[in-house]
């Protein structure tokens, strides 16, 4: 594989693969490049209306248009997961389904580790995997 037979990996509740090389085309400049590859099963959050929306009996249907949503993590473990991979990295390759729930499963995945890139603007080092 990508690993030319020389990998490292780490098993909790997902698995880590890390492996150095091959290099990377968006770091030209780099003499080393280390790859780490994890996974998440599924959505990192749920998405639901705060506690005064949740009665039928007393909330009329058409004031959820307007109500507030309430992100809360599927699995708290998932989301430190995804945190410990992160932290550090110079660029973030997604790799997800390309339909519209890998795509939103992206944005999920961004939005807990971006801030935990290393460097300035790091949307220009956020990449998506086509298959």
């Amino acid at each position: 594989g990508l690993s030319g037979g020389s990998s490292s990996q780490s098993y909790g509740k997902l698995p880590i693969h890390e492996f150095n090389n091959p290099s990377f085309p968006k770091a030209p400049n780099a003499t080393t490049v280390t790859h780490r590859v994890t996974s998440v099963a599924g959505h990192v959050f749920n998405v639901d209306f705060p506690s005064e929306y949740q009665s039928w009996d007393s909330v009329d249907p058409a004031e959820l248009f307007h109500a507030p949503v309430v992100k809360k993590p599927c699995k708290s473990s998932i989301v430190k997961h995804l945190q410990e991979v992160t932290k550090g990295v110079d660029f973030m390759v997604l790799w997800m389904d390309c339909d519209r729930e890998g795509e939103n499963i992206n944005f999920e995945v961004l939005e807990c580790c971006m801030h935990l890139m290393q460097g300035a603007s790091p949307y220009d080092r956020v990449y998506r995997a086509h298959f």
